[in-house]
């Protein structure tokens, strides 16, 4: 099972926080899609009108009832959608200082261009505890630019500039994908992602960088 992992390494700053988001969604899904069915299954034989259930006082409302499954459901939907828009807002908004690497995509490839002029292809190093800013667009058609462990995915448009951002947290190699179909061969648009303790980055690097 090591080379069929239920789910990719925790390599990033976001990676934890949205496996967190996702765990939760799924809770949520479990109860309603799980449990639910049960209890009106339960309801349905409990109440079925053979059964000899006194109805001469039937209520035709019940205000604590009514406020409890509009008030409960209301709150579990905003929770979601303020801890979602809070952590894309995060995501989407990188920091001050930022390692900036030029991603270009292209049938079917990445190109890679470091501050320090070092040029990769479909390999992309970067180093940990220091966040990199993505400036990536497309020279033919629409491509996505996915990193599993690091929880990052983002749009290559043609004829425009889209930006990703991350700070790798652990050491190691990690796959990189394209996650929008792009053409015959877009199976093989595929790389890795190398996360180092020791980045060997030239002064004109850091010139760039503004530091």
């Amino acid at each position: 099972m090591r080379d069929f992992p239920l789910f990719p390494d925790q390599a990033s700053t976001f990676a934890g926080q949205v496996d967190q988001l996702y765990f939760f969604l799924v809770a949520l899904s479990l109860i309603f899609a799980g449990v639910l069915p049960f209890v009106i299954l339960y309801l349905i034989v409990r109440y079925h009108r053979s059964q000899k259930v006194d109805r001469s006082n039937s209520a035709d409302s019940n205000l604590k009832l009514e406020l409890t499954w509009t008030i409960i459901p209301l709150v579990l939907v905003m929770l979601v959608f303020f801890w979602g828009a809070f952590l894309y807002v995060q995501i989407r908004t990188p920091p001050a200082h930022t390692l900036d690497v030029y991603v270009i995509g292209k049938q079917w490839m990445w190109h890679v261009q470091h501050p320090n002029g070092k040029r990769e292809n479909n390999e992309l190093h970067v180093p940990i505890g220091q966040p990199v800013k993505l400036i990536m667009t497309s020279q033919d058609v629409i491509h996505s630019f996915y990193i599993p462990a690091f929880r990052v995915k983002q749009d290559v448009l043609p004829g425009r500039y889209t930006i990703m951002w991350f700070e790798a947290t652990k050491p190691g190699e990690y796959h990189l994908f394209c996650a929008e179909y792009c053409g015959t061969e877009h199976s093989l648009m595929i790389g890795r992602v190398v996360a180092q303790c020791h980045w060997p980055i030239t002064s004109a690097g850091w010139q760039l960088l503004g530091r």
